[in-house]
């Protein structure tokens, strides 16, 4: 092993976003979404589920007389609100959310058990399966997002209620998981909890929430598996996804020692969420070999199974992998949750140091598979979000039978400003190009911007102190002419892993501008993907667009595009008009961009 100082990310609390298209959507988010996603579950039934009475559970009726009641999941959706609902609060007072948080904090302090156990569908419908199926019944999964959603509260609240029942949840989960006698020595089907411990450890750092994710993620995969052992135990000889490709058990990556993986396979949600911690994990314990795992990982996905919308997982039947190049459009899968995954994932990789290969790829999936998530109105969600469709898939207003995805999709936006930039020493890097003002410890910086539709970028250094350090800035792959300047003067664009690294003694006014030519690109799958063999696809900056039937009508398949068009593109900011709306009021809120060309025409 070899201890690397890694590249923190920026706080949110010294990161805040200006006027543009991400401020507007958070606005949309902490506006509008929350509460439609909170009045959602109330209806559905996961606040009253907290008072552990079954009698509250309202679930759904379904056919043959079958009553669905209490998910072994609700506990999670109702986190990734409240961690939602924690980043929108550290935006600005929200006095209505912030007792909407209460009221929930203060149901799951009511449920939690004295030695720290909580979990709604385990202690309504089964409290005599406590850790008994692992597997299954996502108790682990549960605690991790509850986990999440108490550090960004603290964090960005000051509060410690939330936080207080976290901590003692994990307490308690480190003293029944572990190799001392008398522990278990499992660990759980969904990864999650890897994650929230690694979080809870940097916000506290109590050893024994590091030592518990590493043991999680060093026992996964071992020979006995503990998953068969546990079925023995509760006397469960079902046979586990029997149709599943190799190892039943790949489904959940515990089909080998995560040491040896070197291909992604499985469910993606899960997959990217255990990816996500070992990345964590390696920096922080500086293991090479934890790290060149990643990197493998991470080469084989986004070389073999990525989408051109960052979409990830093309098969419905588990949510996830099949084989290589099976990219298939109209049946992809591409869980809006699992491209969150992957941001995630590439996020953690980023802290090794700034590398295009990161950062392009979490861009793509911002903007395309995981924003296409999301309705205009900030009331509908895809769960799935295919490349084509022929006009029968639509948002809705809640996928009920598991709404993992709008929650999700709302904490990443609400705590957005947490992902854009890092720093290292007296280097500060930006991965992302959205406007925002951010704090250093002598100065502040402003970056002001035209993504997604126009690459311009001013930086511009606040401060009374003169003091040397670095800015790192990414050069995106897409980028035609690339041009940099400080205070007017060409800053020649020598890059190192798709990165400019620009060194001076920087003074109050000083600016950096960056001008990334946006062309509009062709692009063509390798043979490999059998489903887009004479297709193309086009692209601009991070954009990826698609041919609707609104603008072109309904016979898509008829449409060719010559090679030798010419685009042209056309974009409505919308800024002033949406900075005076009411949220949600109308489709032209959002900034969006049209792309034309006189080059199409119908088959002959």
């Amino acid at each position: 092993m070899s201890s690397q100082p890694g590249w923190q990310p920026v706080n949110r609390s010294r990161v805040q976003l200006a006027e543009g298209f991400w401020k507007q959507w958070r606005k949309l988010v902490g506006e509008v979404t929350l509460s439609h996603e909170l009045n959602q579950m109330r209806h559905q039934g996961h606040v009253d589920a907290l008072d552990l009475d079954q009698r509250m559970h309202r679930g759904r009726k379904l056919e043959h007389d079958w009553y669905w009641g209490g998910s072994i999941f609700w506990d999670s959706d109702l986190a990734k609100w409240l961690e939602a609902a924690a980043g929108w609060l550290e935006c600005g007072e929200d006095k209505g959310i912030d007792r909407q948080i209460d009221e929930i904090v203060a149901k799951f302090q009511k449920a939690q058990l004295p030695d720290g156990y909580v979990n709604s569908h385990i202690l309504t419908w089964r409290p005599n399966h406590r850790f008994k199926n692992l597997r299954d019944l996502h108790e682990l999964y549960c605690a991790g997002h509850l986990i999440e959603a108490a550090v960004v509260h603290n964090e960005a609240t000051g509060k410690t209620n939330l936080l207080e029942i976290a901590c003692r949840f994990a307490d308690h989960l480190c003293s029944k998981f572990g190799t001392a006698q008398g522990q278990l020595r499992g660990y759980p089907g969904h990864p999650e909890i890897e994650l929230a411990l690694m979080r809870l450890y940097q916000l506290t750092r109590e050893t024994r929430y590091l030592d518990l994710a590493r043991f999680f993620i060093e026992e996964r995969g071992r020979t006995p598996n503990y998953f068969d052992e546990e079925a023995v135990r509760r006397v469960d000889d079902r046979p586990f996804r029997p149709q599943h490709p190799g190892s039943p058990y790949a489904y959940m990556q515990a089909h080998e020692p995560i040491r040896q993986q070197r291909k992604v396979v499985g469910h993606a949600v899960r997959a990217m969420y255990l990816y996500s911690a070992v990345a964590e994990l390696a920096l922080e314990l500086g293991d090479d070999e934890l790290r060149r795992t990643c990197q493998d990982l991470w080469t084989d996905l986004v070389s073999t199974k990525l989408y051109i919308t960052g979409g990830i997982g093309s098969d419905a039947e588990n949510e996830g992998f099949t084989s290589d190049y099976d990219l298939p459009n109209e049946k992809a899968y591409a869980e809006t949750c699992a491209s969150i995954g992957l941001f995630f994932f590439g996020h953690r990789m980023l802290r090794f140091g700034p590398d295009r290969m990161y950062s392009d790829i979490t861009e793509l999936a911002l903007y395309n598979n995981i924003l296409s998530g999301i309705g205009l109105d900030g009331k509908t969600f895809f769960y799935d979000n295919p490349l084509s469709s022929r006009g029968d898939h639509h948002r809705v207003a809640w996928p009920w039978w598991c709404p993992c995805c709008p929650p999700n999709l709302a904490r990443l936006i609400t705590s957005l400003s947490g992902y854009l930039c890092s720093e290292n020493a007296n280097r500060l890097a930006f991965h992302q190009y959205i406007n925002s003002d951010i704090q250093l410890r002598d100065n502040s910086l402003q970056l002001r911007t035209g993504f997604p539709f126009d690459g311009k970028s001013e930086i511009t250094i606040r401060g009374p102190e003169l003091r040397e350090f670095t800015l790192v800035f990414r050069v995106p792959g897409w980028a035609g002419d690339v041009k940099a300047a400080v205070n007017g003067e060409t800053v020649p664009p020598t890059l190192d892993r798709g990165y400019l690294h620009t060194t001076r003694s920087w003074k109050d006014g000083d600016r950096v501008t960056l001008d990334f030519e946006m062309p509009v690109r062709k692009h063509y799958a390798r043979y490999e993907v059998s489903s887009d063999r004479g297709r193309v696809a086009i692209t601009r900056g991070p954009l990826v667009y698609c041919l609707e039937t609104a603008d072109n009508g309904d016979r898509l398949d008829e449409i060719v595009l010559s090679t030798d068009a010419v685009f042209e593109h056309s974009t409505f900011s919308g800024i002033d008009e949406l900075s005076r709306s009411e949220p949600g009021s109308h489709s032209a809120r959002i900034p969006v961009a049209t792309l034309s060309t006189a080059a199409i025409r119908e088959k002959s």
